[in-house]
């Protein structure tokens, strides 16, 4: 059964665990665009950045998960991912693949506030290289070498290569992250 039907079957039970998952990445990285096609089944051109931050939940397996999308605008980093990352079971970090000149900077925060925020210790790390869709994005393996995450070893991560127009690998995502929370339950 797919991801996204068994969110369906479970919206309207009683959650069994709830989780929060912090979502996080640059501004305009596709985060807020990437829960309302999850937790809603829609895309839209025009979502709105997140200023400051949002919170939604789906459900899957009995496991409800509190997704805190939280706004990347520079002033956001510094004031909220840090306080909001703490006590997160899961972390989310969206990276725009067609804007290449943004990596650098996508690096530096992802190494700043997760991987080597000792208050993040080593639960699992979703990567996903959102924008699949545009014909100038750079392939997941492109996006995994411009953040450095060969380095990386003290998380369970994975990089999926995403589209949040066409919901392309989403579910698969998601589930990736869903079996490592839980397996951490």
């Amino acid at each position: 059964m797919s991801f996204l039907k068994r969110l369906k079957t479970f919206m309207g039970k009683k959650s069994k665990q709830t989780v929060k998952v912090s979502w996080i990445g640059l501004d305009y990285a596709g985060k807020s665009t990437i829960i309302k096609r999850v937790t809603q089944g829609l895309f839209s051109d025009d979502t709105k950045r997140t200023l400051g931050l949002n919170v939604d939940e789906f459900e899957s397996e009995g496991i409800k998960f509190v997704c805190w999308d939280i706004g990347g605008q520079t002033v956001f980093r510094d004031s909220l991912w840090e306080s909001y990352i703490s006590g997160s079971s899961g972390i989310i970090f969206v990276v725009d693949s067609s804007t290449p000149d943004r990596f650098p900077e996508a690096q530096k925060e992802l190494w700043k506030y997760v991987i080597d925020n000792q208050q993040v210790g080593d639960i699992p790390i979703l990567i996903l290289a959102n924008k699949q869709d545009l014909p100038e994005a750079r392939s997941a393996g492109e996006v995994a070498r411009a953040l450095d995450l060969h380095k990386l070893t003290k998380h369970s991560y994975a990089i999926v290569p995403t589209s949040a127009a066409s919901g392309f690998n989403l579910e698969d995502a998601l589930e990736w992250l869903r079996q490592r929370i839980t397996e951490q339950i």
